[in-house]
């Protein structure tokens, strides 16, 4: 990826990941054993992989968040360094820094880099010989995709949606929202932010902030609120606050959390399971409770290798009615 041609060793034993969401790709590929430093973020709570795999706490650290530190990668010595966030030139620069090959990946997303999302997995399952798990990736989400889509009624109509909440560079409120937030688009709910992404001139995935007025003018059907932005979005949510009287998500108790959408990157595995909560919201007729806990556990398990949903629940506040606004 980014134009370069790297060589790497025919078998890779020992592997880190640097920057936003390599290590979260390492470990839906199954290659926490090979893992043999992290980041000094994985010591921080919070993100469904590191609950998942807890063995990452134990590895040695490779220096700080969002590349990791040369000299202590110099001195760990791994196989092959898989690198996401940064440019080609930075790529080389900490190759030609450690002697040590650094694989420059490109996440993607849900949206218009879908392909960019499956070529990274694809990527790492050249390099470390797990193809097939690349492969079983991609077609377990093309399936989850497809079966949300699918528990849409064939008449309905179409739910007008927003979430606010969404962090980045941080938790922010509920002002803070995404123009392309995958998971209303796989149940076909109308994201009432959309228009953002040419208003407000911003990539589709990529989080903007809005003035509360707008949110008055738009007035959507369901307000959805990421759980990692609820408490800065307390004062919107108050008793006093003018949204109480204007929005009719407050007088119909259409009030509702979602797990985080981003934490050190985007929580795909999260995205999905989010997808599944709100068609229970919207659809309850073919969506139950039942089934949005199934699949949950499901996606997680396969994913990232446990269902690491009350580990989640204890940490942030998703995945229920806001009945208490």
């Amino acid at each position: 990826m980014l134009s370069r041609k790297v060589e790497v060793p025919l078998e890779v034993r020992q592997m880190v990941g640097v920057g936003p969401g390599a290590l979260r790709f390492l470990v839906y590929m199954q290659l926490t054993d090979r893992i043999s430093g992290v980041e000094d973020i994985e010591l921080r709570p919070g993100r469904a992989y590191a609950y998942a795999q807890p063995s990452l706490k134990e590895k040695s650290i490779i220096g700080p968040m969002r590349g990791g530190d040369a000299e202590l990668l110099t001195a760990h010595q791994p196989d092959v360094i898989f690198m996401t966030g940064g440019t080609a030139g930075e790529a080389d620069d900490l190759q030609k820094q450690t002697g040590i090959p650094v694989v420059a990946l490109q996440t993607g997303n849900f949206n218009k880099q879908r392909e960019t999302f499956n070529r990274a997995l694809q990527m790492i399952g050249e390099i470390t010989q797990t193809e097939k798990r690349a492969a079983d990736i991609i077609q377990f989400i093309n399936r989850e995709i497809e079966a949300l889509k699918n528990n849409v009624p064939e008449e309905f109509i179409q739910s007008r949606v927003y979430v606010g909440g969404i962090s980045y560079s941080g938790a922010r409120g509920l002002t803070s929202t995404i123009p392309f937030y995958d998971a209303f688009e796989f149940v076909k709910a109308k994201n009432v932010a959309a228009g953002l992404a040419d208003t407000h001139h911003v990539e589709g995935s990529n989080a903007t902030t809005i003035d509360l007025e707008q949110l008055i003018v738009w007035n959507p059907d369901y307000l959805f609120i990421d759980a990692a932005g609820l408490t800065l979005s307390q004062p919107q949510l108050s008793p006093e606050s003018p949204l109480h009287i204007t929005l009719r998500a407050f007088r119909e108790k259409t009030l509702y959390t979602l797990m985080p959408y981003n934490w050190y990157s985007t929580n795909y595995e999260t995205i999905l399971v989010n997808a599944w909560y709100i068609a229970s919201v919207i659809y309850p007729e073919r969506v139950s409770d039942f089934q949005f806990l199934a699949r949950r556990k499901a996606i997680y398990e396969f994913m990232i290798g446990k269902d690491i949903s009350d580990d989640l629940l204890k940490m942030y506040e998703g995945w229920k009615p806001l009945n208490r606004f």
